[in-house]
Formats: C-alpha cells, structure tokens, sequence
C-alpha cells in the first residue's frame, strides 16, 4: 500500500504528521516522547444520524457485532483478551455522526493495538448466530439508559426538539427496531460505510508516523490461505452523506414522562450550533459561566444559595449543522416549580445583562486549563486528531483554540446569549412523579 500525500502540523506546538493512503484511508500521528503508552482511535464517519426509520440503532448494533469475531480470531473475547493480556483496554462507541474504535497499551504493544483496530474493523464475520446473541445484549443497554432518569431525561429533550427526525432518537435504536435487524442489513450497512475513505486513523504516544504506516499496510490484504472475509470484497472510495437538516420543535413545549421517583430530573434546552460555527467559542464560554464546575451560577444559585438541586450544570452538542444546549437539573419534586423558576431566571439574566470581565476571564481559564490538562494523555491526543480530522474541516491546534477562546469578548458573549439562551427559545422536558399541565408550562410561556 503506498502514501498518496503527507503533511505535518503547520505548529510545533500540535507537531502532527498526516498521510492518506492509496486506498483514501487517512492516518495522522502525533508522537509524545514522554509517554509510556499508545493510544490509537480508528473513526468511521456514520452514526445514527445516517439511519432512517427502519435501520435505527444499526450502526451502534453492528459496532457490537465486530467484536464477536473476525476472521483472525472467530471466538467473542478473543481480541478483546488479547488486548488485556499486554495491560491494555479496548473499547468502541457510537455517536450521532460517528463511530469510533479505540484502544490504549503500554508502549511495548502498539503493534497489538492497531492489529486489533484493524481486525475490528476490517474482517469483522458477522456471523448470524452471533447477531442473534448480541440483540438481547443491546436491548438490556437500551433499557438501562431507560432506566436511568438522569440519563432519559436527554432522550426525552432530543424527542421533543427534533422530533422524528434521526437526531431525535436514541442512538441505540428501540428495543422493536434492534428485534428485527437482519444480518443482510447489517453486512450491508458495513459494506457502505466501512470503507477506508470514509476512516481516519489516529495515534498519539510512544510511537512515531512511519511505524503506524507499516502496521496498517496489512489491514486489507488478503491471504489466500486464510478463509474468505467480508474484508476481502470491502470496497474503496468515499462515502457521499448528504444530511437532512432537522425540523426544530416549538419553543416553549413541554414533554413529560410520568414516573413514581424520588427524584425528578429535567432538561431546559434550546437549539445550539454547529460545530464549524464561529460563535462555538462563545458559547463554551457561555456555558462554564452558566452551569460548568462549581463556581458556576447555576450550581452557586440553585445548590449552594438556595439548595433546590443537587446535580445543575450546562450541557451542548454540536453536529454538522446543528446542535442543543440547555441545562439538566436533578431535584426534589417539590420544588419544581422554584428550579424552573430560577434556571429561567438565570437564562434571562445572562440575556439582559453584560458577563462581567472577571467572570469571563474565569471561564477563559476554565476552559483553556481544561483542555490543556486533557492533551497531556494520549487517549485524548489521539481522539482531537482523528475527530478533527473527520469532522472539521482541519484539525485545529490546541494554540488555535486557545486564540480563540483569548479573543471572546463580553459584547460577544451578550450577542451569543440572546441568539442561543433566550428564555423564548426554551423546551422543557421532565422525567418523574409530574402531570402534563403543571404550572412550569405557564413559566416557560411567560
């Protein structure tokens, strides 16, 4: 397999090196002297997203699925047994727009860790027995986020502000679309999507670009000698995505699921932004200030002042052309009506008035002392340059950011508030011991 183009980080301060392959399979490396292990993330740009109706939850199905043999190691447990062996993990998930494969060893195992990847994602059987095993496996994990207020109460918000469209659902799919998944599907969905133009690989770590590039040569040979895999007929090439955009719910609607809990949880959130939106900078900034860490307003005023909730905090998410913020709350379900009250009321007051200097600069050096600390891992290295790579339009330094983060001002921070976090642009969703009718509906209206 030879390099089709290779080109470093523009900064010495993210010294990246970036190869496509012949095959259109993007690799790029950053290698970390000082570290004492490797980390290495293979993305496959689809996720639910990219699902219609009656193939929801079948990218995250067929992510389970690879792991239960390939054509190397047939037995379930086998690459994942190899991996623990050396002291090292491995693991996968799956997103609205992505997938992602990833795995961490000690230094002296790189060479496991991209085989396993590879092995993964490559030469996966897909066996119909094995399907057949892993469906009610799948079903148990949908009924566990189900179960977990704390974690529904966001399914319930992406319901009610996207509606039927895929964004709208759980990424897992229903326990009725996982039942009736077909091995024909799920080859088909592998074949479409799982094609090394439509990858990026990256590693981060005690490791340096030319030995990734050497270790990844093997990924789609076939041995004449070895039985005939799904990897042996993959096809080359890009993956066209045109994306539906979503249809946003009405603003000041409310979904509830009834529950007898001890604890309600709630979501107050509204439409976000996309991730390659110049004002994503303000609103991460926007949101340390609100309900990021406890110096927040939100967990000052609601758990320290006034001890309505004990769980406040901001969340975002941002696609290709879209995205949500708001804020999650869990509380005493008598006091729903007060923590409404006062997340509105915070909401309103980032609207009115200017964030004060101090306070932005605070959240500035949240913000930029987070990050900074994360990119000393390599898992973390690893996953800013393959998401960087498949989703931006180039992967940013952490420098890059930082300059934008330093460049933020409070005019701007005032703009972005009153184009995302308006109280008007507000959806309520509540899971627990609540009626439809209730008195926040009024609030949210006002």
């Amino acid at each position: 397999m030879t390099v089709r183009s290779v080109a470093r980080s523009p900064s010495d301060e993210l010294p990246y090196v970036r190869s496509v392959l012949d095959n259109g399979l993007r690799v790029v490396t950053q290698e970390m002297p000082h570290a004492r292990s490797v980390s290495a993330a293979l993305f496959v740009g689809v996720g639910s997203r990219h699902e219609d109706d009656a193939a929801a939850g079948l990218s995250h199905l067929l992510e389970h699925l690879v792991f239960k043999g390939t054509a190397n190691f047939p037995d379930p447990g086998g690459l994942s047994e190899l991996i623990e062996g050396c002291g090292g993990s491995v693991n996968a998930s799956t997103d609205r727009e992505l997938t992602a494969y990833t795995a961490r060893v000690p230094a002296s195992a790189a060479a496991t860790a991209l085989n396993v990847i590879g092995e993964l994602a490559t030469r996966p059987l897909l066996r119909r027995s094995d399907l057949a095993a892993e469906k009610p496996v799948i079903v148990d994990e949908i009924r566990m986020y189900v179960d977990s207020p704390s974690d529904h109460v966001f399914t319930i918000f992406d319901e009610l502000l996207f509606g039927r469209h895929p964004l709208g659902r759980e990424i897992a799919g229903t326990p009725r679309s996982v039942r009736r998944a077909t091995r024909e599907a799920c080859v088909s969905h592998w074949r479409h999507w799982y094609r090394p133009g439509a990858m990026v690989l990256a590693a981060a770590g005690a490791i340096d670009h030319a030995s990734v590039l050497r270790l990844v040569e093997g990924w789609w040979r076939t041995d004449s000698a070895e039985p005939v895999s799904l990897a042996s007929r993959a096809e080359l090439g890009t993956v066209e995505a045109p994306l539906t955009p979503p249809q946003f719910g009405q603003a000041g609607s409310v979904a509830v699921d009834h529950r007898r809990l001890a604890q309600g949880n709630l979501c107050v959130g509204m439409p976000g932004i996309s991730r390659t939106d110049p004002d994503r900078w303000t609103l991460d900034l926007l949101g340390a200030v609100l309900g990021d860490g406890m110096s927040s307003r939100l967990f000052l005023e609601l758990r320290e002042r006034r001890s309505l909730a004990y769980d406040v905090s901001t969340f975002a998410a941002s696609y290709s052309d879209c995205g949500t913020v708001g804020v999650h709350a869990g509380f005493d379900p008598e006091r729903l009506e007060d923590v409404v009250s006062a997340i509105l009321h915070e909401l309103d007051r980032v609207v009115q008035e200017p964030v004060s200097n101090a306070e932005l600069e605070r959240a500035r050096a949240y913000t930029r002392g987070r990050l900074e600390l994360r990119m000393e891992e390599t898992g973390a290295v690893a996953s800013w340059l393959g998401s960087g790579e498949i989703l931006l339009p180039r992967i940013l330094t952490v420098a890059e950011v930082v300059e934008h983060l330093n460049a933020v001002t409070t005019d701007d921070m005032l703009r972005v508030a009153r184009r995302f976090m308006a109280p008007g642009l507000a959806r309520l969703a509540l899971l627990g011991p609540f009626r439809r009718g209730t008195r926040v509906e009024r609030l949210l209206a006002a």
